[in-house]
């Protein structure tokens, strides 16, 4: 895994310089293209609603993240790249899940971050390996395509399972969260979410809600496979509302 550090726009500006005045500045920097030109996957959430200090987590989070390459086999966690949440990294106190209830905690919405990454990378390709659900609904996402994390207990783990390189870019433009993963190439199939509630038989023992994940394969247009990823379970005294701006 490592950082992407290329030059970017700067790179454009020096080329201009050059073609306007004829001159080339000394030790330019020699444009090259971009070795991940392709968006294999991508997934917004939104940031309406969210008090100030919890979007400044997420800038942080999302900071963190942005540029990550991973090669073929090779996998990311949350929590070693986001690394702690705490004060002295300038997270703040924002609104968490915890234990079924509403919380303040530092750090608060990083989960938000996690989720909408779980969610690209389901898109793009990558393999799933560690994935906790929230304790109860949140509202910036669909049931089943969630991910909470908790420092040290609960990480978001992915895989890049792909014959190619690929990269994170994780960016919060205005209210809305935004992570891509892009590639070197395109690839043959495409996914898409699916999310299917199965409401409990009346009556019965367990009761509560529940909700399956599938990621289906497509491929000139036409579905060719349907793969279960996980199925959540919802204990019948938790409320059908989501929480408001919560991680």
């Amino acid at each position: 895994m490592k950082r992407n550090s290329s030059w970017g726009p700067f790179a454009l500006v020096i080329a201009l310089f050059a073609a306007t005045t004829g001159e080339t500045p000394v030790s330019a920097p020699v444009a090259i293209p971009d070795a991940f030109p392709v968006t294999l996957g991508a997934f917004s959430t939104t940031l309406v609603g969210s008090l100030p200090a919890r979007t400044q987590n997420i800038r942080l989070a999302a900071q963190a993240l942005d540029g990550t390459e991973l090669a073929p086999g090779e996998g990311l966690s949350f929590d070693r790249v986001v690394g702690a949440r705490t004060l002295e990294r300038g997270y703040l106190a924002a609104p968490v899940i915890l234990h079924e209830a509403r919380q303040m905690q530092t750090g608060g919405g990083v989960c938000q971050v996690a989720s909408t990454l779980f969610a690209a990378a389901l898109v793009a390709g990558l393999s799933p390996v560690e994935r906790w659900r929230h304790s109860t609904p949140v509202d910036y996402i669909a049931l089943g395509e969630d991910a909470t994390i908790a420092w040290g207990v609960k990480d978001l783990r992915i895989r890049n399972d792909l014959e190619q390189r690929v990269r994170l870019r994780v960016e919060v433009l205005g209210s809305t969260l935004t992570v891509r993963i892009e590639g070197e190439a395109e690839l043959t199939d495409r996914f898409e979410l699916e999310t299917v509630e199965v409401e409990a038989t009346p009556g019965s023992a367990e009761g509560g809600r529940e909700i399956e994940l599938f990621r289906v394969r497509t491929r000139d247009g036409e579905t060719i496979e349907r793969e279960l990823v996980h199925r959540d379970r919802y204990p019948p005294w938790l409320g059908r509302e989501p929480g408001e701006g919560v991680r």
